[in-house]
């Protein structure tokens, strides 16, 4: 019994470990893009690049940021519920009222 009760604390502490990584991860993640986001926006007021490279370079970040927290978070949580397939057609010959 008793170590079952170690395996269960070992298996336990071992997933509140990954969880704590991951969060660590993706808040790392989020905290690069704040920065990212703050060095265009000073750009911008400093003049050193135009409206429009800034609104390229924001785009082009976030298109990767959302591609990366997706990936990140599909490994992390998994990718969901799959769906069981398409559904039938309405009664096949009969009509519904």
């Amino acid at each position: 019994m008793k170590k079952i009760l170690n395996f269960a604390g070992l298996v336990f502490a071992g997933l509140l470990l990954t969880g704590c990584a991951s969060d660590k991860e993706l808040r790392k993640l989020e905290v690069g893009y704040q920065v990212q986001l703050e060095e265009y926006a000073t750009a911008l007021k400093s003049g050193e690049i135009t409206k429009a490279e800034h609104d390229k370079k924001v785009t082009q970040l976030n298109s990767r940021y959302g591609r990366r927290r997706a990936m990140m978070e599909r490994d992390i949580y998994g990718s969901g519920i799959k769906s069981t397939g398409r559904r039938p057609a309405i009664s096949q010959g009969r009509r519904r009222y």
